[in-house]
């Protein structure tokens, strides 16, 4: 079962976190988002940043196709609504995320090099 998220003031004070559940690894952390206004400007609002991704890699080794975004707003309703996409993720793919492979069974994931960097890697 998961347990859920911190409470809303470790957010406020600028505090991130991780963790994971089987294969499924979580990331949240606070922020500030544009958004728009009715007048037509836009205003910054505190924001809770969410990712989800399998199992092995870290977030920043992951093949992003394979990251999941989701934003919330910063306060206890956006903090419980980050805990229920949590929850409601991994229960909708309980058995992938029970199965996904250890970092020890599987090869690590390489962007394609780019047009630049890969004429000067040929021999």
């Amino acid at each position: 079962m998961l347990t859920g998220i911190p409470l809303l003031h470790y957010f406020q004070c600028g505090n991130e976190y991780s963790g994971a559940h089987f294969g499924m690894r979580y990331h949240f952390k606070p922020g500030k988002k544009a958004a728009p206004q009715p007048d037509g400007t836009e205003k910054e609002e505190p924001t809770l940043f969410g990712v989800i991704w399998p199992d092995p890699w870290a977030e920043e080794k992951t093949d992003p196709a394979l990251l999941r975004h989701k934003d919330f707003p910063l306060s206890d309703e956006g903090r419980a609504q980050a805990a229920q996409w949590l929850a409601e993720t991994f229960a909708a793919e309980e058995e992938n995320w029970k199965t996904r492979p250890g970092i020890l069974d599987c090869e690590p994931w390489h962007p394609a090099p780019d047009a630049e960097n890969a004429e000067k890697a040929k021999p």
